[in-house]
């Protein structure tokens, strides 16, 4: 059982506010909790505030106002290898320019941890990335890079992991690669490790998430459970679109329909 398994709110963010030098607010007002077990799903327009969020979360940026909690320890008191231990990361992309192959950036997710090829292998497997596992990582597909990242954060959950944030996982994939992405997360929620992803496909969203956080110019204007937030009323505003929501017995859950407003 893993610590997320054992507490009722993994992370906290109270009153967030955050800027960068000498610019306008970028997020502000900001509270939210992460529970164990569930798939968070971030959404929200382009250049609103989500990647941001997800940076203060890991300790990357500062914020100017508010505090972040993992379990019971304040963000700020951590070191580096600390938080790493309690959450793992997918970003939208890696910045790695040099020649290592794909089973040694899985590899890197271990670092905090320990090596541990066999769980190495595992998540390679899991995320079918041990076909090419010899294969350069900067001579693959955007999409199969994704997964490559995928493996990497998988490979350093461990016993006092709490939490992995995804930012924008699923963008190059195709559509069959992002629903399987997605049931990996689905599994792993359902081993107890909180999920929080960003995504821009209001499908993937209605079919996985347990909870949405919905985004707009920096401020949450809806969280919630999935039924409550993903509705015509809740997403047209923020979307500048207009939405039906539809039963259909291929789905357990509602398809969305979506078309722009005519000014």
């Amino acid at each position: 059982m893993t610590t997320a398994q054992t507490q009722s709110v993994v992370m906290s963010v109270k009153d967030l506010s955050f800027a960068y030098e000498n610019q306008l607010p970028v997020l502000s007002g900001i509270n939210v909790q992460v529970h164990p077990g569930k798939i968070h799903v971030l959404l929200g327009p382009n250049a609103t505030g989500k990647t941001t969020l997800l940076k203060l979360m890991l300790g990357i940026l500062w914020p100017q106002q508010g505090e972040i909690r993992l379990g019971e320890r304040d963000n700020s008191q951590l070191d580096a290898r600390q938080r790493a231990r309690l959450l793992s990361f997918v970003p939208q992309q890696s910045a790695s320019s040099f020649g290592f192959d794909v089973e040694h950036v899985v590899s890197m997710g271990r670092l905090s941890l320990g090596a541990d090829p066999q769980h190495v292998e595992q998540v390679m497997a899991a995320t079918d990335v041990l076909p090419i596992r010899h294969r350069p990582f900067i001579h693959l597909s955007a999409g199969q890079q994704q997964r490559v990242l995928l493996a990497r954060a998988m490979a350093q959950v461990g016993p006092q992991t709490l939490a992995m944030l995804l930012d924008e996982p699923v963008s190059a994939m195709d559509l069959s690669r992002s629903h399987q992405m997605m049931l990996q997360l689905q599994k792993l929620a359902q081993q107890g490790l909180a999920i929080v992803v960003v995504l821009h496909d209001l499908d993937l969203a209605m079919q996985y998430a347990d909870e949405v956080w919905l985004m707009d110019q920096g401020q949450f204007v809806a969280t919630g459970d999935w039924q409550t937030v993903m509705t015509p009323d809740v997403l047209g505003p923020v979307y500048r679109m207009t939405f039906q929501r539809l039963e259909h017995d291929f789905s357990q859950r509602p398809i969305l329909l979506s078309r722009p407003v005519v000014q």
